[in-house]
């Protein structure tokens, strides 16, 4: 765990609050728990991608396909 974690753009901690609340989630999941309008596969994908650079967020690989999962709980942020 880093010491320092970078802190979170609003869209970025909208995407944790989703993360910890399914505990582990594939991106098509994050996207049907975002509020409306949601947005767009891609744009989740990006972000999550971005959380994971800065060590909020971790992945399992399914294939194709990956399932992140959170790395900092919610009480730590």
């Amino acid at each position: 765990m880093a010491a320092k974690l970078k802190p979170l753009t609003k869209a970025e901690e909208e995407i944790m609050q989703a993360l910890w609340a399914l505990d582990k989630a594939f991106v098509k999941e994050i996207v049907e728990l975002m509020p409306e309008p949601r947005p767009h596969y891609n744009t989740v994908s990006t972000i999550v991608k971005i959380l994971e650079e800065k060590g909020y967020v971790q992945h399992e690989s399914f294939g194709k396909s990956n399932r992140y999962y959170p790395l900092v709980s919610k009480n730590e942020y």
